[in-house]
């Protein structure tokens, strides 16, 4: 199941006795953490260099960027949600004690995924379709 929270929480514990799942919760803050503003604007940066890079490799535009956030803590989220990221690595974000932690993470991860995809081009499945079929 995948869902989508607007609090963080801790799960303390599940209840399995009644016809569904049930959960005692407990409300974490957000809290910002060191330098979370400069964080944001470079994780900004780097995720407007990441979804240009992303679009060529699929060889269509995504959002200019003009129109994101500048908050510290909704950038952090933006930029998990957005990211083409697997689950765990999602997760592990969301897990953060911080937003200035997220923001650490993310940029480690853009800077990473973006050089991935500078450095190892790769054809859209639909050119692949267009080339004869081998055997191998």
């Amino acid at each position: 199941m995948l869902a989508t929270g607007t609090t963080r929480v801790r799960l303390l514990s599940v209840e399995e006795s009644g016809p569904f799942l049930t959960a005692e919760l407990e409300t974490l803050p957000e809290e910002p953490g060191d330098e979370a503003a400069p964080l944001a604007e470079g994780v900004l940066r780097s995720f407007r260099q990441y979804q240009k890079r992303l679009a060529g490799a699929r060889e269509r535009s995504l959002t200019t960027g003009s129109d994101l956030p500048d908050e510290p803590g909704v950038v952090s989220y933006l930029v998990a949600a957005a990211m083409m990221l697997d689950t765990p690595t999602k997760q592990r974000l969301l897990q953060a004690p911080d937003t200035a932690s997220r923001l650490r993470d993310e940029l480690k991860l853009l800077r990473s995924e973006t050089a991935i995809i500078r450095n190892l081009p790769s054809l859209p499945a639909s050119d692949l379709t267009r080339g004869p079929t081998s055997l191998n």
